[in-house]
């Protein structure tokens, strides 16, 4: 895998949110770590799946990636462009290969366009196409994710929370993307229409060839639709490996405590494997823990652990874990 070249490569990725005080004179008195030194590559075709808690940064990632937040620091190459160094018309242009699916999908849409008006304005703005062309590749993308054509007029409030995903993700396609960030697309949806739209993001994969970085916390629906793993723990990544490998395998303290808690389709298995009982809250991102930023909640955590931050390292072929205490 390391031979091939990265679609998109995440080096040392850092964004801190600036805490300010003061209604005139503000004075700045901290900063949340919402992402401290993350990285990770997705290559053409796959699906990278990003889990964790809520809070832990998954989404700030996916924002800064797409330079809708700008980073602290670190770099985000895209093609082999920096994405960082770009702005202006040359960043406007990139942006067209790159496009996320929200996860809210009440509030991603705006309630006074009609469908079809929310589709077609990211090919108006890009200027891609026009007149009759526009509107027949409005009538197409709704065919392609699954929805009649006669609801082009229609509003979103008309429409389910299943089918206003699908306009969601019909107007993240518009501009012929080669990466998608679905920023937890099924979070917000009723359980019966999850997997239907997970089904649809693999056809469409598929057929379309695209690239995923899928967020998520649920891990079940990670394993399903994710080519590759990584567990993300305030801020940092905490393990990375190929879904088969992480799921069967895994070797940081968080990511079996993450996995003990997903349900087993067999009652007897399920009563009689062991839970791991994490203890404590998630400490605050403005001020982590030093060393592991897991120490204060993990099982086995020594003295070591709040000395000295552990990187990211390969324990095996493609299996990376930031744990002094990992072993194979």
């Amino acid at each position: 895998m390391a031979e091939r070249e990265a679609l998109l490569k995440v080096d040392h990725l850092v964004k801190y949110f600036p805490i300010m005080h003061g209604f005139v004179f503000q004075t700045h008195s901290g900063d949340v770590h919402a992402v401290d030194d993350v990285s990770f590559e997705i290559f053409s075709g796959e699906t990278l799946g990003l889990v964790g808690e809520s809070g832990c940064g998954k989404s700030t990632t996916g924002r800064t990636i797409l330079q809708l937040y700008r980073p602290t620091s670190g770099h985000v190459y895209f093609k082999g462009d920096d994405l960082v160094k770009m702005k202006g018309e040359s960043l406007r242009k990139t942006r067209k290969q790159m496009q996320m699916i929200f996860q809210d999908p009440y509030a991603s849409l705006n309630p006074r366009m009609t469908v079809g008006d929310i589709i077609a304005e990211p090919m108006i703005i890009h200027g891609t196409h026009k007149g009759k062309e526009l509107k027949e590749r409005v009538l197409h993308l709704l065919e392609l994710v699954g929805l009649n054509t006669a609801f082009v007029k229609r509003y979103p409030h008309e429409f389910s929370g299943g089918q206003r995903q699908r306009i969601g993700i019909a107007r993240a396609l518009a501009l012929d993307p080669d990466l998608i960030i679905c920023d937890e697309p099924i979070a917000a949806l009723d359980v019966s229409v999850q997997a239907q739209v997970v089904n649809l993001l693999e056809d469409l994969q598929r057929d379309l060839k695209l690239t995923y970085l899928f967020i998520a916390h649920d891990l079940s629906m990670v394993k399903h639709i994710s080519d590759r793993v990584a567990v993300m723990y305030l801020g940092i990544i905490a393990e990375k490996a190929s879904r088969d490998d992480l799921y069967s395998n895994p070797l940081h303290p968080y990511t079996k405590a993450l996995l003990s808690a997903v349900p087993i389709p067999d009652p007897v298995a399920e009563e009689r494997r062991k839970r791991t009982i994490l203890e404590g809250d998630v400490p605050s991102p403005v001020n982590p823990p030093s060393g592991c930023r897991f120490r204060t909640r993990c099982p086995i955590a020594q003295d070591i652990c709040a000395e000295t931050r552990p990187e990211l390292r390969e324990l095996k072929p493609d299996h990376y874990v930031a744990c002094h205490l990992a072993k194979i």
